[in-house]
């Protein structure tokens, strides 16, 4: 057997040969170790020996674009500076350097609907464990098209189970660090199980997350409840899903909102059940384990929900116009 050594020019062909589906939804990179913005999919290359790559030591970000408007964009890097800091990262330009950045790129598809996925990483500069190996830190920006999920299925609802992978540790769950493995095997597991989601459960028997999205209820006496924030990540879509909230309890649908520990018979006698996430909006759970939850159907919160979280997105004060 003969390994060929290649030369960088045919190193460049072969990547541009290479192709596969997802690729499709890739629309632009931007890379502060190359300084600019890439376009073609099989150049959008990441150091082998960025601590990203080979220890899952990074933060990241998902945000969302919708009608040429970035969702809470701001809420989204702060929450990414807070998780570097917990991690001692340094970020590789300041916050609104990182803005700035993310517009243009994003401007530079011309789409009005796409996923932003950003990450900051330690950086490249060898394959140990030691962090003060990596020359510097490093942002990766790849705008991604975004398509929504079929009108059908927040009528019809979701089918969510209990996770077998234990959770992350409380200090760990509050970082939304690449090291995401326990979320990998969660969404294998549902996928496995043929469910949409399966929800994590902690020693003491609380509801905590699903792979990548939160989970929150209304109970029998219509106060609208989500897991205490303990071994949890805090939702950005959450956090301002119950935000918005607040306008239906003068409207008589909530009762109250609140904050609690809940537990899997929180869930069997809730009137309704939601997944809240950035690609998710809103979506109703109409079946946990096997059991009717509800009517089984989308129910009048969680259309409500959905509603005012989608007018948001598309002219409320967090949502950022991207031509501007």
């Amino acid at each position: 057997m003969s390994i060929t050594v290649l030369s960088p020019s045919e190193i460049q062909a072969k990547l541009q040969e290479k192709s596969y589906p997802a690729q499709k939804s890739y629309l632009a990179m931007y890379s502060s170790w190359l300084g600019g913005i890439v376009k073609d999919p099989g150049l959008m290359m990441v150091p082998v020996d960025d601590h990203l790559v080979h220890r899952g030591d990074g933060v990241f970000e998902a945000i969302k674009v919708v009608d040429g408007r970035a969702f809470l964009l701001q809420e989204h890097l702060e929450r990414l500076a807070a998780s570097a800091a917990q991690i001692g990262l340094p970020l590789p330009m300041p916050i609104e350097q990182m803005r700035e950045v993310i517009l243009k790129t994003t401007a530079e598809t011309g789409t009005r609907y796409a996923v932003l996925r950003l990450y900051v990483s330690r950086g490249p500069g060898g394959f140990t464990t030691n962090p003060y190996d990596s020359v510097a830190s490093q942002m990766y920006l790849i705008v991604t098209s975004y398509t929504p999920l079929a009108d059908e299925k927040y009528l019809a609802g979701v089918k969510v189970g209990r996770s077998q992978v234990p959770p992350k540790e409380p200090w760990l769950a509050k970082i939304k660090t690449c090291n995401y493995l326990p979320n990998v095997l969660m969404k294998k597991e549902s996928v496995d199980r043929k469910l949409d989601f399966t929800i994590g459960i902690d020693g003491q028997g609380f509801l905590t997350e699903g792979s990548t999205e939160n989970i929150v209820l209304i109970d029998k006496n219509k106060n609208l409840l989500r897991p205490k924030l303990r071994q949890i990540l805090k939702g950005t879509t959450m956090m301002r899903s119950f935000e918005l909230a607040q306008s239906l309890l003068s409207e008589g649908l909530l009762s109250s909102i609140q904050e609690k520990d809940l537990t899997e018979k929180d869930i069997f006698e809730a009137q309704e059940v939601m997944m809240i996430g950035t690609t998710l909006d809103v979506l109703p759970v109409t079946e946990y384990e096997g059991q009717k939850i509800g009517e089984g159907r989308q129910g009048a919160v969680s259309a409500q929900l959905l509603k005012l979280l989608r007018e948001d997105m598309k002219q409320g004060p967090k949502s950022t116009p991207v031509y501007a």
